[in-house]
């Protein structure tokens, strides 16, 4: 098995499907020294191989965490291990609140998909009930988090993206 700790990413612009925005990268980076807990990325996948992103918003498609992009000997599909998100829409906040799926066991749910499934970076904030876990800090907020907000504010394009959803 070959394992990539990152890949990029290019979407369509949602006012012009047929220009590109600049590629994105997507990090799946093990735990290190540097990264005590690793540094594994958001992204909007497609539930199929066709997908009408941008233009749908959120229709059609999930967030997820992606934790590992690899491809199998002799194989020529790309393939990510991800871990999924409930998308629900806070009509307060104007945004989308997210919650890591979890089994009965307490695990997180996750799942193998094919790479070309990716259709954009997204970029996620920790949401903190009444009070903030006393342990976060830089390196553990997203590992110790199981909810957080879906940022729209996150570009001018992402706004236009997710306005039609929520």
């Amino acid at each position: 098995m070959q394992i990539w700790f990152k890949v990029q990413v290019q979407q369509p612009s949602y006012h012009n499907r047929q220009s590109l925005e600049p590629p994105q990268s997507l990090l799946t980076s093990p735990p290190s020294l540097r990264l005590p807990n690793g540094q594994y990325d958001f992204t909007i996948i497609s539930q199929t191989e066709q997908s009408d992103w941008p233009s749908s918003g959120l229709t059609g498609h999930n967030v997820v965490q992606v934790r590992l992009i690899f491809c199998l000997l002799h194989s020529d599909i790309f393939l990510a291990y991800i871990q999924c998100l409930n998308a629900t829409v806070d009509n307060a906040a104007g945004m989308y609140a997210l919650k890591c799926a979890i089994r009965n066991n307490d695990t997180r749910v996750g799942e193998v998909i094919p790479l070309c499934y990716i259709c954009s970076p997204a970029h996620t904030i920790p949401r903190f009930g009444k009070e903030a876990n006393p342990w976060l800090t830089l390196h553990t907020s997203y590992e110790l988090s199981n909810e957080f907000w879906l940022n729209k504010y996150w570009s001018k394009e992402f706004f236009y993206m997710l306005s039609l959803s929520t």
